[in-house]
C-alpha cells in the first residue's frame, strides 16, 4: 500500500529515523501537499493557540534585595511589540534636517524609557500598590525626590543596574533571547537596525 507518496519499507525507514531525530526530505504533489496540511491543521492550531496563551500568560516576579535584604517584589509581563514601539517613539527626540526637509530620530532618553516601559509591562495591581501609591509618592517627596508621575517612582526606588536587569528580562519575555541566548541589547539593535 502507498500512501503519500511512501511505500511500507519507506515508512519504516522514516519511524526508524524519527527514533533517531533525524529527517529524510521526500517530494509531494500539491495534492499531497494539501491533504497533509489538512490533517495537521489541528496540530497546527492547537499549536498557534498554545504559543498566543503562553505569551498571554507570561509573568516574572522580581524581588529588590541589596546586600541580602528584601525591599519589595513586583510583576511584569511582556510589552507588546506596539506599545514597544510607540514608547519608544515617545521618549526619542526628533530634528528637523534642513536640507532634506524631513524630521529623522535623535537621541532616545534611556532612563525615561526604561522606566516606561517598566511601568507598562508592571500587573495592574502591582502597579496600583507600588507605582501609583500616592502614599509613596509623598514619603518619597519627603526624601527630596521630585515626584510627578509614576515613572520618577521607579526611577527613585530602582538602581541603575536594577532597570537593566529588568529590562533584559522584559526582552527574554517577549521572546527576544532564548534562555540560553545573550539577551540583545537597544544598541545592538539598533546596530542591526542601522546595518539592514
Amino acid at each position: 500500500m502507498v500512501r503519500w507518496g511512501f511505500s511500507i519499507l519507506e515508512k519504516e525507514k522514516i519511524m526508524e529515523l524519527n527514533k533517531k531525530n533525524e529527517v529524510i526530505e521526500k517530494d509531494f504533489t500539491e495534492e499531497e501537499t494539501r491533504q497533509q496540511i489538512r490533517e495537521n491543521e489541528n496540530l497546527l492550531l492547537e499549536g498557534l493557540l498554545a504559543a498566543a496563551d503562553y505569551a498571554a500568560n507570561e509573568e516574572m516576579t522580581f524581588e529588590i534585595k541589596r546586600e541580602g535584604k528584601f525591599f519589595f517584589s513586583f510583576t511584569v509581563t511582556p510589552i507588546s511589540e506596539e506599545s514597544m514601539f510607540k514608547l519608544r517613539k515617545k521618549y526619542t527626540s526628533y530634528v528637523k534636517n534642513k536640507r532634506a526637509g524631513i524630521k529623522v530620530a535623535g537621541e532616545l532618553d534611556v532612563a525615561k524609557f526604561r522606566c516606561s516601559v517598566i511601568y507598562n509591562s508592571t500587573v495592574d495591581r502591582d502597579k496600583e500598590k507600588i507605582w501609583d501609591n500616592r502614599e509613596l509618592w509623598r514619603g518619597l517627596e519627603k526624601q527630596g525626590h521630585v515626584i510627578i508621575n509614576a515613572l520618577d517612582v521607579i526611577e527613585a526606588v530602582l538602581l541603575p543596574g536594577e532597570k537593566e536587569r529588568i529590562m533584559e528580562a522584559i526582552d527574554r519575555l517577549g521572546g527576544y533571547a532564548d534562555d540560553d541566548e545573550e539577551v540583545i541589547s537597544d544598541e545592538d539593535k539598533r546596530i542591526e537596525t542601522a546595518k539592514n
